[in-house]
């Protein structure tokens, strides 16, 4: 036990020396787990906004109301409307000030009543996409709006201007044009309206608690990337070790060389545990995930780097030099990391895809930690998946230990 303690001590100190090599594995998975919780969590932020610019030349009650459903409901949300002058719309245009410059000729609500061609001018900026073909598909709905409405009611509207301008308005006058309106409306309705269809009221369903934001489902992996980087590197120093003599002088006592093991996992649990307690604290802060479920899963997270270094730790052992080990556990650990859901959710992946990557050991850790993260309460982890992960480890360690004894450490 004495021996187990001091090996702990020895490589907790070592790699301490070592502090660039760590801080250098925990940032790149936090680079890019934070660029890509970035992307998925930015759907809350502000909504894009344009200025349009509206040169009313007109002044009638029609271009006024064009003028202001550019406003109106979603679209206010937008757009900002500005009535300005010519000389100035076409400066701010000009000068990329705003997102469309709108000139509304004069005579523009008699030739809409009339039925006669109008031309309205409108100046787009080049220099953005959305809201500028927003605005213009907006006025083409606008005009044929106008077109079809004259087209419905254009008889009805010229007895109006008529009869208003002559000063002949009474009530038959208001009688009959109501009727008139109502009875084109009504035969143009199963045109303008759709059919009447047959509501039936479902039971609510039972109240759920509030949904997991979709980024979420990204800290497993990116926890579990983490636990890669870090727990290959700490494997390396297996390879130190055997290079400086140390291994070769404990091959005589086989005792010796389980308590290297033994006591080089103890102490990159504790390294791996920290590292993995960073990544998931900053995720649950970021998120808001309640930190009532970091126990449990912190406890899944150590287990697992347990089970990490020590299977890394004798892949790279049965390799034949330094450099073919960190060859070939960088090439395996790669494609892992893709389809293991570290990159992508395995919520989101292909049917197929997301169950391979599930039977990958990673993938079966960040499956497990998902689970745990967004259940309602914390230890949500069956204890069989406790105990596949709590063989894994093992498993690893008695390998590890094996490969030393076999003539790794005497090599």
């Amino acid at each position: 036990m004495a021996f187990f303690f001091s090996a702990m001590k020895k490589d907790l100190a070592r790699w301490r020396q070592d502090a660039l090599s760590l801080l250098l594995w925990l940032a790149i998975p936090l680079l890019i787990g934070g660029l890509i919780m970035s992307f998925t969590s930015g759907g809350d932020g502000p909504k894009p906004r344009g200025l349009l610019l509206i040169d009313d030349r007109d002044d009638t009650f029609l271009s006024r109301f064009m003028a202001g459903a550019y406003s109106q409901g979603v679209l206010g949300e937008l757009l900002t409307v500005e009535n300005v002058e010519a000389e100035e719309g076409a400066m701010r245009i000009e000068a990329g000030e705003a997102s469309g410059y709108l000139v509304i000729p004069e005579g523009f609500q008699d030739a809409l009543l009339d039925n006669r061609p109008v031309t309205l001018e409108l100046k787009t900026n080049p220099s953005q996409t959305i809201l500028p073909g927003i605005i213009t598909d907006v006025t083409e709905v606008l005009l044929d709006a106008g077109f079809y409405a004259e087209q419905l009611l254009g008889d009805e509207i010229r007895k109006i201007r008529e009869t208003g301008e002559n000063n002949l308005v009474n009530d038959a006058f208001v009688a009959s044009i109501s009727v008139s309106i109502q009875n084109k409306i009504e035969s143009a309705a199963p045109l303008l309206f759709p059919p009447v269809i047959e509501v039936t009221v479902a039971e609510p369903p039972a109240e759920e608690g509030p949904g997991v934001p979709f980024a979420v489902y990204f800290i497993p992996g990116i926890v579990l990337m983490t636990l890669i980087f870090v727990a290959n590197g700490l494997a390396v120093d297996y390879w130190k070790e055997r290079e400086q003599g140390t291994l070769r002088r404990l091959a005589s006592s086989p005792k010796h060389l389980i308590g290297v093991v033994a006591g080089k996992t103890a102490a990159a649990t504790v390294v791996l545990t920290v590292m993995g307690f960073i990544v998931l604290a900053l995720g649950f802060l970021y998120q808001g995930v309640p930190l009532s479920r970091m126990p449990s899963a912190l406890a899944w997270i150590a287990l697992s780097g347990i089970a990490m270094f020590a299977w890394l730790g004798f892949i790279q052992m049965l390799m034949s030099s330094l450099s073919a080990a960190e060859l070939i556990t960088n090439i395996t650990l790669m494609p892992l990391m893709m389809i293991g859901g570290s990159f992508f959710p395995l919520a989101i992946l292909p049917g197929w895809l997301a169950e391979v990557g599930r039977r990958t050991p990673n993938g079966f850790m960040v499956d497990r930690l998902t689970s745990e993260i967004v259940a309602q309460g914390s230890w949500a982890i069956d204890p069989v998946s406790w105990l596949i992960l709590a063989l894994l480890a093992l498993s690893g360690m008695v390998l590890s230990a094996w490969r030393l004894r076999a003539g790794f450490a005497r090599g």
